[in-house]
């Protein structure tokens, strides 16, 4: 069995990564629902802040930090279709363009987060509550996400410009 190479062996570190902080994510979403029903429906008391954590933490990492593994399964929508019609080295140059333009599409969406981060962690910006609960460390998760994402996409992008076939 050949070894991987090191371009697979980053791609796979970074998507198996992000994709346990997200099911980790959902799991605590789901411990912590469950435990706020019951503690709600046998003591009458639920779990203070549990909206919140749920819709400004976990939800956040569940969808921005599985983006990772979308990529390393090439998850997203693709006109395969067409692009099949044509030689394997202009299929790459497709792939190519592919990669080149999603890259460019997380950069903007990277740059807006990384913006709204820093103005969020400067503010130490909140959620309106019965209580302080600071949502600027969740802004933080979207960037993780992203640039995991980007991350990926590169580590794609170099690896099909040096397997470009020759025909």
């Amino acid at each position: 069995m050949p070894a991987k190479p090191v371009t697979e062996k980053l791609i796979t570190l970074i998507s198996r990564t992000s994709t346990f902080l997200a099911v980790f994510s959902l799991f605590s979403m789901m411990l912590l629902i469950t435990l706020d029903v019951i503690l709600n429906k046998l003591a009458g008391r639920p779990i203070q802040g549990t909206i919140e954590v749920t819709s400004y933490y976990f939800m956040v990492f569940v969808v921005f930090l599985t983006l990772p593994y979308l990529e390393k399964q090439h998850s997203h929508i693709s006109a395969d279709f067409i692009v099949a019609r044509f030689s394997p080295k202009v299929q790459n140059i497709f792939n190519i363009i592919g990669k080149l333009l999603t890259t460019l599409f997380y950069s903007f969406l990277t740059y807006a987060a990384v913006n709204q981060a820093i103005k969020s962690t400067k503010s130490l910006e909140t959620a309106m509550s019965n209580f302080t609960f600071y949502i600027w460390p969740a802004r933080w998760g979207v960037v993780l996400g992203l640039a995991c994402a980007i991350a990926v996409i590169m580590l794609y992008l170099a690896q099909n410009i040096r397997n470009n076939p020759k025909k």
